[in-house]
């Protein structure tokens, strides 16, 4: 199974800012003292081995993924990224209609669904795309979406075939090549979380969802829903002082991402949902926040590899 990350924050689109490319530049220029940056290999070498928090980006784009077993590919929601994928799509064949997708939509928040408009293959005559959810009335809430007061274009002039499966919760389908179940998670409105196998390996994609009690009862449900996974895709947008300013809000952080993998006997997590107010360094601090946490809660476990997902972050499972 093959996993790209189009789109990664949540709640709203943000980019990296004038001071934070400033910021990135005089720490990179400062870690290059004394080296000849004339060679051309030696700063090729140099920049390779800076911290990807310094030579790139979480990235700017709300939450979009691309997974693909052999030639299908099932698209998990439609946040701002989905129009990056979608540009991709074109360059390997969309253009020119006859292709179908897969779309899985865990909820319609805004930024789960506000780059479905700017998708160029749905517009294009030919195409196929099947989305599937939970939600009876989601054709609706897209169609609100593209209500002529908010967007220039209604649905219905997206040229594209678009229909409308409807899923049943904590129930196994089968889409393509893989086998999916949704599972409500903790989160204002309603909210699924996707397991998605493809008899070779096995993803869950857990965003947006919110554990307010962390004793084994109370988390059991959701740690036999990640169980085994290959790669769990978690919420982590808040630090622990935020999560506890923020109750109800919906979100997690990356230590409750690395405890319920280790419970869960997970093999890569991905942390997920970046707050739009967090700058790359806080990002890739709650990794090594979630790392700390696994040496100092079970001293010498290293079973599960703990990865920040950004826009552009490609993985085999």
């Amino acid at each position: 199974m093959f996993v790209k990350f189009w789109g990664t924050r949540g709640s709203i689109p943000a980019g990296v800012s004038a001071q934070e490319i400033r910021h990135k530049i005089r720490r990179a220029l400062e870690g290059a003292a004394g080296l000849n940056l004339e060679d051309p290999a030696t700063l090729k070498h140099y920049i390779d081995r800076l911290p990807f928090a310094v030579q790139g980006t979480a990235g700017s784009n709300t939450t979009c993924i691309e997974v693909r077993s052999g030639e299908h590919i099932l698209i998990i929601d439609a946040g701002s990224g989905i129009r990056l994928l979608g540009n991709d799509l074109l360059a390997r064949g969309f253009d020119r209609g006859q292709r179908h997708a897969d779309v899985l939509i865990t909820h319609t928040h805004w930024d789960h669904i506000q780059g479905w408009p700017f998708f160029l293959p749905a517009l294009v005559p030919g195409n196929q795309f099947t989305v599937h959810s939970p939600y009876p009335d989601l054709p609706d809430r897209l169609a609100q979406q593209q209500n002529p007061i908010f967007f220039p274009v209604p649905l219905s002039q997206m040229m594209a075939q678009i229909e409308f499966n409807l899923l049943r919760e904590n129930t196994w389908h089968q889409i393509g090549p893989f086998r999916v179940q949704p599972v409500r998670l903790s989160h204002p409105g309603i909210n699924y979380g996707y397991r998605i196998d493809d008899g070779q390996s096995c993803l869950v994609c857990a965003s947006d969802a919110e554990y307010k009690r962390v004793d084994p009862k109370s988390t059991e449900n959701y740690v036999e829903f990640f169980r085994n996974a290959d790669l769990l895709i978690f919420d982590a947008q808040y630090n622990l002082t935020e999560v506890l300013d923020k109750l109800n809000w919906g979100h997690s952080t990356p230590m409750m991402g690395a405890e319920l993998a280790f419970r869960a006997n997970v093999k890569r997590l991905a942390l997920f949902h970046h707050d739009p107010s967090s700058d790359d360094e806080k990002v890739w601090r709650g990794k090594e926040q979630a790392e700390a946490y696994l040496e100092r809660r079970h001293p010498g476990y290293s079973g599960c590899e703990i990865l920040v997902a950004h826009d552009g972050l490609s993985l085999e499972i």
